[in-house]
């Protein structure tokens, strides 16, 4: 089972005059998020007048797998916070993000500083699996994307960053992504479960892998989803609020488990 999610569009601010000119983003499979395909030779035109609440900072490049790597080096040195805070109606939830994955933190912070995961939503809940959010179709989203950029990151595997039950991963593509790149915009928490024995092996046989003993227990005790390792990267986990985790796994959803009742999130930086 992999994280998934379709994105329907959204109306919420009446910007369709602006998103005509544009590509529409591409929903891709699980775990992922929408990206926007934009042409060397297409440049992006902005009304002088936009709420600057929805409009991330001009000062930041136009960011592309060409310069990712190197932008998110020199953010991450600029930006030594390694909190975050992720509030939504049920809660909040307080998450550490590693040094061992600079890319995915400095990508996790520099959106956050930008917002723009505030005001996006939990878009696929599965208990005892996932809690999915970060990024949504709607024409405010798209217009955040397009004014960022269309990159995907270079996974960051740690044998020591495993999909326990509170790891924060990102979510990516399973369609035409060898190298397992990332989505930068779409995350989720791991909800997780316990797992004996025999099921273990089961997961080792048909995922072709290898679970060695302390991860073994850690699933077996802690819980998580054993499956998912070395499939994304794990780049934080919650430290505090996992019981809010557990309230936010259990919402009501529909058929392609999306929450009923809007789980809207607010994401900012704690600085300790």
């Amino acid at each position: 089972m992999s994280p998934f999610v379709n994105f329907p569009k959204a109306n919420l601010l009446g910007f369709a005059f602006i998103v005509l000119c544009f590509i529409a983003c591409e929903s891709q499979d699980a775990p992922s998020g929408s990206e926007i395909k934009k042409s060397d030779s297409q440049e992006t035109q902005l009304p002088e007048k936009l709420d600057s609440a929805i409009i991330p900072e001009r000062e930041f490049p136009m960011l592309d797998n060409a310069n990712i790597e190197r932008v998110l080096t020199e953010y991450l040195k600029e930006n030594p916070e390694r909190k975050v805070r992720v509030v939504t109606r049920l809660g909040t939830l307080k998450v550490e993000l590693f040094d061992d994955t600079p890319l995915h933190t400095a990508n996790f912070l520099m959106m956050t500083k930008r917002d723009y995961f505030t005001g996006t939503e939990f878009i696929r809940v599965v208990p005892n699996f996932v809690v999915q959010g970060g990024n949504n179709d709607s024409e405010v989203e798209e217009l955040k994307r397009l004014l960022i950029g269309s990159f995907t990151l270079p996974p960051e595997f740690r044998e020591n960053r495993i999909h326990r039950s509170g790891a924060l991963s990102m979510a990516r593509s399973y369609t035409g992504n060898p190298n397992k790149r990332s989505s930068p915009y779409n995350f989720f928490f791991v909800h997780g479960q316990t797992f004996n024995e025999p099921q273990l092996l089961s997961i080792e046989r048909d995922e072709e892998m290898v679970i060695p003993e302390w991860k073994r227990e850690i699933y077996r005790t802690t819980g998580g989803a054993p499956h998912l390792d070395n499939q994304h990267t794990v780049f934080g986990r919650i430290y505090e609020g996992m019981d809010v985790l557990d309230k936010m796994a259990q919402v009501e959803t529909d058929k392609s488990n999306w929450p009923k009742v809007p789980l809207i999130m607010e994401v900012d930086v704690i600085d300790e």
